[in-house]
């Protein structure tokens, strides 16, 4: 361990965090979307992938286009084929920047899993890796703190060797006394350990996207969402 002068920063040339979504996902770093069940969360990912894979501008967000892979472990793989088909005429889409696999159930806890995960995604060199979801992809006890780190662990190094972001789609708790970004289900390792949790809330007028981003260099204000023909846009502005 090394303690440091901070008065000596000032003569660093320190480079500054990099984002492929300003602020809310950091290069090489983590995020954790999350919300109520049917609140269309894996289409909120996916709109997202298509959006980093041609560069273009997220929900009022800047983005850096970046290669990115769906994971999809929940759905059927011709039934995910077809909503990512009809997402798609909504972007001009180039090829070899956006890929997908539905493994459907697969524990990435379990190491010969693991092993077969990340020699199948290495050839394609992701550099946004989107896990949908969690509950899917984990076959332990969520709250488990000694079972979480192990899982945390993983990710760790599946990101490490590919160079990587995380993406990871997971449920909220049933406590609705907790503040709305610290609703993730499960042990607190899990919300601890990402560099960004983005809340997906349902509320009477629609939804709204709740952050707490901790790389963020500005407070992130609430936005309010809507759906459309296989298109997210910020109500009130169209499109």
């Amino acid at each position: 361990m090394e303690i440091r002068d901070v008065s000596s920063y000032i003569r660093w040339n320190l480079l500054r965090p990099e984002f492929f979504i300003q602020d809310i996902l950091p290069k090489q770093g983590v995020m954790l979307v999350y919300g109520e069940p049917k609140s269309k969360k894996s289409w909120l990912v996916q709109h997202m992938a298509f959006s980093v894979s041609v560069g273009m501008e997220w929900l009022g967000f800047r983005t850096e286009q970046a290669r990115c892979l769906l994971c999809n472990f929940e759905i059927s793989p011709i039934a995910y084929a077809w909503r990512l088909r009809d997402m798609a005429r909504n972007f001009q889409l180039q090829e070899q920047m956006l890929y997908e696999c539905s493994p459907m159930l697969m524990y990435l806890d379990e190491q010969e899993n693991f092993n077969r995960f990340k020699a199948a995604i290495r050839e394609f060199a992701p550099q946004i890796i989107i896990l949908d979801c969690l509950a899917a992809c984990f076959g332990g006890d969520e709250n488990d703190s000694g079972q979480m780190a192990r899982w945390i662990e993983r990710m760790s190094e599946l990101k490490s060797e590919n160079n990587a972001s995380l993406v990871i789609v997971h449920h909220t708790n049933k406590n609705t006394l907790n503040s709305a970004t610290d609703r993730a289900r499960g042990h607190s390792r899990l919300a601890g350990w990402v560099d960004t949790l983005a809340y997906l809330c349902v509320q009477p007028a629609g939804l709204q996207l709740q952050f707490k981003a901790r790389q963020a260099t500005r407070e992130l204000p609430n936005i309010n969402i809507r759906f459309n023909n296989y298109n997210w846009s910020i109500r009130g502005q169209g499109g």
